[in-house]
């Protein structure tokens, strides 16, 4: 037979998890607010031509993934609807210093920016959700650590 835990155990454990879950809902709100300060600080507005959202400022995570999916669409259209992997492909079997190697590497470096583009704003995406996570569990551990303290002090 096994012994409830004294209540001076569960006070402490309480005051483990209101602590855990003050630094994690700190620090989850902190990295959301330092993720917006530097989207806002580059001035993306989302485009037009944007299928949600348009002409609003990127500044969370709703925006910066529709600003993804439009440079991803724009630099597909611009590539003819060719992959990265197409036209290196493409490249291999042209004439070098030809007017299609010019286009197609000109092509290739579009698709490239545009990767690295999309790949920064679906960082910023993630690092909303990690830190929608971490404060979410902060707020759990924190009422739960009050609630434990408030037990063992009955």
């Amino acid at each position: 037979m096994t012994s409830l835990p004294s209540a001076s155990a569960v006070v402490r454990v309480g005051r483990l998890a209101t602590a855990a879950g003050t630094l994690l809902l700190a620090g989850g709100t902190a990295a959301w607010l330092t993720v917006t300060k530097q989207l806002r600080e580059e001035k993306i507005t989302v485009p037009g031509n944007a299928p949600a959202l348009a002409g609003k400022p990127v500044q969370g995570p709703a925006t910066a993934y529709v600003e993804a999916l439009v440079i991803k669409r724009n630099a597909e259209r611009g590539a003819g609807g060719r992959t990265f992997a197409d036209i290196s492909d493409a490249l291999r079997s042209v004439e070098s210093g030809s007017d299609e190697e010019r286009r197609l590497r000109g092509q290739s470096s579009a698709l490239s920016t545009a990767a690295s583009l999309r790949t920064s704003l679906m960082t910023s995406v993630l690092a909303y959700g990690v830190s929608a996570l971490a404060a979410g569990l902060g707020a759990l551990f924190l009422v739960s650590g009050t609630t434990l303290r408030r037990a063992g002090r009955s």
